[in-house]
């Protein structure tokens, strides 16, 4: 993509088309940690300020949106991404879990992926997980990674709150603000606060952690990787030229036609200024010195599995609608027979044709991930 389609790039084109983990992110040193246990603040709270940017490669494309399914069987845990990643839904795993979730209630298929509260096994276990591309402006707790672009898992709350500046309801009068972008955007000062302190239940402290965000107000460039400004002096003067211009639009709150042709008028008027045919070029530069430093969002998404986990995940599956738990089972795959096979198993058309709509959902209960720091 080039510059000019960056600059004109719409915020919002980044909300229309959100739903609800594989190879293990947490030893990727691709990954942003920000866990309170790696803090060095007296409270325990992990604080750093970042920017979280368009993906270089495709802004469109600027949320990963991971759709994953862990499994366990006699050799342990096992988590693989799933296709529904890229909107496939021949996913085996998915595909199973349709079996089972429209088998005859009561069944021993129908009980496989009932929740626990119900009475069921749940053995399909779905997450799901959003990541971004992020630039570490200031970290106190992981010094060495300042200036760094990394991929960040996205913790709900600031999703929110991204979603709030740069896709604010028409009815708020507001104007998208693209709070993402590399020169114009702004930073964000995150603040990770561990879980309480449980003598019975210690891991809430490491699970039910709380994060909370808050943008800089004035704009903030990236940097240079040795956090050395990214534009010289008369780039920043042309820049903050036209921010100027731009900025009364953002700042409008329009409660009538007549004042959103003004902010339009404003706006047209900036996007034609000479200040921004002046930052075209520099823009570029910029554009493509980020696509050389920022990691690809691709490392995580899905891509065909290996052999051996593509055998593991049938020979789990196999158990699974066998009626038996794989976490337990270690029988011979081929003495298996479906013990539903005089159950009758029934698919409803209906209904599944609304779960091929979306492939997301599902009646396993999943413990959330959103809001773990990694």
């Amino acid at each position: 993509m080039t510059e000019t389609e960056v600059l004109g790039f719409n915020p919002q084109d980044l909300f229309g088309n959100n739903s609800e983990e594989n190879q293990n992110t947490n030893q990727n040193s691709l990954i942003y940690k920000t866990r309170p246990q790696d803090s060095v603040s007296e409270d325990g709270h992990y604080r750093c300020k970042i920017k979280i940017i368009y993906n270089p490669q495709n802004p469109k494309k600027s949320f990963l949106e991971q759709q994953s399914y862990g499994i366990q069987d006699k050799e342990g845990f096992l988590t693989v991404i799933s296709s529904l990643t890229n909107d496939d839904k021949s996913c085996p795993i998915f595909t199973s879990w349709k079996k089972c979730h429209y088998a005859d209630p009561g069944t021993v298929l129908y009980n496989q992926a009932l929740s626990k509260e119900k009475g069921g096994k749940q053995l399909y276990d779905k997450r799901f997980a959003r990541y971004v591309i992020v630039q570490i402006l200031k970290d106190k707790n992981q010094p060495d990674l300042e200036g760094s672009f990394k991929i960040w898992k996205l913790p709900t709350a600031i999703y929110n709150m991204l979603n709030q500046k740069m896709n604010p309801a028409k009815e708020s009068g507001k104007m998208s603000i693209p709070v993402m972008d590399y020169l114009f955007g702004k930073a964000i000062n995150i603040d990770v606060a561990p879980g309480p302190d449980d003598p019975k239940q210690p891991l809430r402290k490491t699970r039910e952690i709380t994060y909370t965000g808050e943008f800089t107000e004035d704009i903030v460039s990236c940097v240079n990787p040795d956090k050395s400004p990214l534009l010289n002096d008369e780039e920043q003067a042309i820049l903050d030229a036209y921010v100027r211009k731009i900025e009364k639009a953002w700042k409008m709150v329009c409660e009538d036609d007549e004042e959103v042709a003004k902010r339009n008028a404003i706006i047209a008027e900036a996007n034609s200024s000479d200040e921004f045919k002046a930052l075209l070029p520099i823009y570029g530069k910029v554009l493509a010195k980020i696509k050389e430093w920022a990691p690809s969002l691709d490392t995580l998404g899905y891509k065909p599995w290996p052999d051996a986990v593509k055998k593991r995940v049938e020979r789990w599956i196999k158990i699974v609608e066998s009626g038996n738990d794989p976490a337990t089972y270690d029988g011979d795959i081929a003495e298996l027979v479906e013990d539903t096979a005089n159950e009758t198993s029934t698919t409803n058309t209906k209904t599944e044709t609304s779960v091929d709509s979306n492939p997301f959902q599902s009646t396993a209960e999943v413990e959330s991930t959103d809001d773990l720091p990694f």
